[in-house]
């Protein structure tokens, strides 16, 4: 029997090498891609939780000021007024607010800046009571 006529039974050394080389490229491409998808949606995902924090404190802000009595002082910081005030200046969703008066029965109350001291974002505010 001559060599020539003899099927070849197995891989060669070299295909096995190649095979690996283009299946790890590819490996390679497809976990670039993965991690990219995966950090768009982590920093998708925390945008949104942001925003969706910010228009509860927003809402809950807005409620107090309309449920509650307040007053501006010489300075122009905001403040409850009332049987409640402290306990509500406390829970106020946005420290220190400011205002200022639009006419003689309404007034701005209004926040910039940021809500502690763990926040590198800055956050604005502003509702008209009466």
């Amino acid at each position: 029997m001559s060599t020539r006529n003899k099927a070849k039974e197995g891989f060669t050394l070299i295909e096995l090498v190649v095979t690996m080389a283009v299946s790890g490229i590819f490996f390679m491409l497809a976990m670039h891609v993965y991690v990219s998808a995966n950090g768009a949606f982590v920093s998708y995902k925390k945008s949104h939780e942001d925003y969706f924090e910010y228009n509860v404190k927003k809402a809950t802000a807005e409620k107090m000021l309309r449920e509650n009595t307040g007053e501006c002082d010489s300075t122009g910081n905001f403040s409850f007024t009332g049987e409640s005030a402290d306990s509500l200046n406390e829970v106020f969703p946005f420290p220190e607010p400011k205002c200022a008066q639009l006419g003689r029965e309404r007034h701005l109350v209004y926040f910039l800046g940021k809500l502690d001291s763990t926040t590198s974002a800055f956050y604005g505010f502003s509702a008209t009571i009466r």
